[in-house]
C-alpha cells in the first residue's frame, strides 16, 4: 500500500503534529512494550526471559484492552507492540520446537531454523492475523509502502556508505568480524562465490525488510498515536539500538552505533512516508558491509 501516512500527516500552516493529548499518560505502558520487544528480540529463546517476556507482554495487551471493554476501539501503540513482543516469542519456541522434532527425525542440522531472522518474519506473519480482530486495539496499517521523493533518495544516498564506513572501522577498531562471517568464508570455500552472493542477498533482503516491518512499521507507527511523531521515531531507533546487544555491531558500542542507524532510518521512514526506501538503504547497507568485511578479513 501507499499514499499518505495518517501518522505523519499535519494540518497545512499547523507546524510539526503536536503528541497526543494523552500521551502523557502513556509513556509508562509504553516504555513497558518496549522494553518487552527488546527482550523478545535479544533473549526470547532464553528458558526464563522468553516466558516472562511473554506472559508480560500479554497481559499488557489483554489489560489495556479490557479497560476499555468494547468490541472495537482505537490501536493502541502499547498493545501493539506488546503483542509484536509476544508473537517474537512465541515463533522463537514453535521454531525450537520444530527444529528439535525434525532433528530427532534425521534431519541434521533442523535446529537452525530458529536462526534471525526467520523468528521476526514468523512473528509479523502472526501479527498481522491478530490486528484484525478489533477489540485487541492493535495497529494494523502499518504495511505502508511510502513515496520515492527528492530528500528521501538523498539521503537514502548518504545512509549507505556512512553506515559501511562507520562498521568497518568499528570492526577494525575492536577486532571483531561478526559471528556470521566464519559461516560466510566456508560457503564461499565450499560453494563458490554464486552461492554466498545468493545467500547473502536472501539474507540481506529479508534481514531488512523484518526488521523495519517491525521497528518502522509496527512499533513507530503504533507509538506514534500514543506518543507522536518525535517520541515515536526516538523510541523505534532506541528499540533498534537495544536490540543489537549481540549483533553486529554489539555491546554498549554497537548499541550506540545501531541506534544511530536506527534514527537515520526512522527519520528516513518519515520523510519517505513508508517502508521502501528505509528498506533500501538497509539492504545496500548490510551488503555493503558484508563485501567490505569479506576483503577485510
Amino acid at each position: 500500500m501507499s499514499g499518505p501516512d495518517p501518522n505523519t500527516a499535519a494540518a497545512a500552516g499547523a507546524g510539526p503534529a503536536a503528541p497526543p493529548p494523552a500521551a502523557r499518560h502513556r509513556w509508562m505502558p509504553a516504555l513497558a512494550a518496549a522494553g518487552c520487544l527488546v527482550a523478545a528480540v535479544v533473549a526470547g529463546g532464553h528458558p526464563v526471559v522468553g516466558p516472562v517476556t511473554a506472559g508480560v507482554s500479554a497481559a499488557l495487551v489483554v489489560g489495556l484492552a479490557g479497560m476499555f471493554g468494547t468490541r472495537r476501539r482505537p490501536p493502541s501503540g502499547a498493545q501493539s507492540v506488546a503483542a509484536l513482543a509476544a508473537c517474537i516469542v512465541a515463533a522463537v519456541w514453535l521454531l525450537r520446537g520444530a527444529g528439535a522434532v525434525l532433528e530427532v527425525a534425521g534431519f541434521a542440522g533442523a535446529g537452525s531454523i530458529a536462526l534471525w531472522p526467520i523468528p521476526l518474519v514468523i512473528a509479523l506473519g502472526l501479527y498481522g492475523p491478530l490486528s484484525r480482530i478489533g477489540a485487541l486495539g492493535l495497529v494494523s496499517d502499518w504495511f505502508l509502502r511510502g513515496t520515492i521523493n527528492r530528500p528521501g533518495l538523498w539521503l537514502t544516498a548518504a545512509i549507505v556508505p556512512v553506515a559501511a564506513l562507520v562498521l568497518v572501522l568499528w570492526s577494525l577498531a575492536t577486532g571483531e568480524d561478526g559471528s556470521g562471517f566464519d559461516t560466510y568464508r566456508r560457503i564461499l570455500a565450499d560453494q563458490g562465490a554464486a552461492v554466498l552472493v545468493l545467500g547473502a542477498l536472501v539474507f540481506s533482503f529479508v534481514n531488512a525488510a523484518a526488521e523495519e516491518a517491525a521497528y518502522n512499521g509496527v512499533a513507530q507507527r503504533a507509538f506514534g498515536l500514543d506518543l507522536g511523531r518525535v517520541l515515536a521515531v526516538v523510541l523505534a531507533a532506541a528499540m533498534f539500538g537495544a536490540s543489537h546487544w549481540y549483533g553486529f555491531p554489539n555491546g554498549w558500542w554497537g548499541v550506540l552505533l545501531a541506534t544511530a542507524y536506527g534514527l537515520v532510518l526512522s527519520v528516513l521512514r518519515q520523510v519517505s512516508h513508508g517502508l521502501l526506501l528505509p528498506w533500501v538503504a538497509h539492504v545496500l547497507a548490510d551488503l555493503t558491509i558484508v563485501a567490505l568485511l569479506l576483503t577485510l578479513w
